[in-house]
């Protein structure tokens, strides 16, 4: 476990800043990978340009549009949540302006898992106009079980 913080000001600064990840688009194809994921099921057509598409197809618009990597201050990262939020249903065909941030970093001494930071990090997808549409949020750790409660076998 380190004696210090390994959060510097450099990954603190990381808080905020914005990055434009480009246009992602919903397509018949994006739809179907994610209907296939998350149902389990193979779908025999798609919405029609313009109609609702179900939410979980947000996760494929994560993919498409990727995200910068976060420092690796830790040997082992672990996903620990993933968040959903709408402000109105994704649409069939719609192309939307992807924008990734840093919403917080918190760390952690000690416990299951040993010294670990937390990085909550953020997609928001917006319209041609700019407003949100959705984000997709997700919370991964990065841990080192040296010094963990337990023996740090995780």
């Amino acid at each position: 476990m380190p004696e210090e913080s390994l959060l510097t000001d450099e990954v603190r600064a990381l808080v905020g800043k914005e990055t434009t990840l480009g246009k992602v688009q919903v397509t018949p194809k994006l739809y179907r990978r994610a209907v296939e994921v998350y149902t389990g099921g193979i779908p025999d057509s798609a919405p029609a340009a313009g109609e609702a598409v179900p939410g979980y197809v947000i996760a494929a618009l994560d993919s498409e549009a990727g995200s910068p990597a976060l420092p690796a201050l830790l040997p082992n990262t672990l996903l620990i949540s993933n968040e959903w939020q709408f402000e109105r249903p994704l649409r069939m065909g719609e192309e939307l302006e992807a924008v990734y941030s840093v919403a917080g970093i918190t760390e952690r001494f000690g416990g299951r898992f040993g010294y670990s930071i937390d990085f909550r990090t953020q997609i928001t997808f917006n319209d041609a106009t700019g407003a949100p549409v959705a984000r997709s949020g997700n919370t991964m750790t990065q841990y080192s079980t040296a010094g963990a409660r337990d023996g740090g076998e995780a």
